[in-house]
């Protein structure tokens, strides 16, 4: 029987912050694995680590100590530019507040992590209504976010967040800004998309959806404990 294929690895991960004369252990020789088509939620108490640990995840921050390994790329010890690039390869993102830029389009704005990389104008749009299509928001494509609810912003965002076809979905709360009916929408659609094969990483508070995911990584102090 094959091996599930690590998508990501971390070994020993320490992210260390120094503040007059202080250092806080935000994450502390932590090791955690995650396969292709996995779903796994990231859980703990409020200051536990688990922002962090995204933001490292994301490459959106760098490590203390300990190595970070994402899709057979070693990015522990990796500068600014090399960061960026893998990132805008590699990694999806849906944040709790949306982050939709407000004199933006919805196209547009689904459009924009492709203007990163060397894709047409012809092909970033047919990209983006694919995408909305798939969360049920191309009919709202010409909108702007203020004429949107908090649920059809946040299908925009997770839009945004696959139009890359990304190796790994990361979200942090992702229904925090929601309602009870918009985020259970929400989390039905990430189990759709999982179910096709993206692989998800989930920040979340509320253990009813934590417990959606198909295994669960529970964080204190900067460190699993289960």
């Amino acid at each position: 029987m094959d091996q599930p294929t690590p998508l990501i690895k971390l070994d020993g991960l320490c992210r260390y912050f120094k503040n007059d004369n202080m250092e806080t252990r935000a994450i502390h020789e932590l090791n955690l694995i995650i396969n292709k088509g996995e779903y796994v939620s990231i859980s703990g108490p409020s200051g536990c680590g688990k922002s962090t640990l995204l933001s490292v995840l994301g490459l959106l921050d760098t490590t203390t100590a300990g190595h970070y390994q994402l899709n057979g790329h070693q990015v522990a010890g990796f500068d600014v530019y090399q960061r960026a690039q893998l990132r805008n390869r590699e990694i999806g993102f849906v944040f709790q507040a949306f982050n939709l830029i407000g004199d933006l389009t919805v196209v547009e704005n689904v459009e924009l992590p492709l203007s990163y990389s060397r894709v047409s104008k012809k092909e970033r749009r047919e990209r983006a209504m694919a995408k909305l299509e798939r969360v049920n928001m191309a009919h709202r494509a010409n909108h702007f976010p203020s004429q949107l609810s908090g649920g059809q912003q946040q299908r925009v965002a997770v839009a945004r967040g696959i139009v890359i076809d990304p190796s790994i979905l990361l979200a942090d709360e992702p229904t925090g800004n929601l309602d009870s009916t918009n985020a259970a929408a929400i989390m039905e659609l990430l189990d759709e998309l999982n179910a096709d094969g993206t692989t998800i990483c989930m920040v979340t508070h509320d253990e009813r959806f934590a417990d959606r995911a198909s295994r669960k990584v529970e964080l204190m102090d900067g460190q699993l404990v289960r």
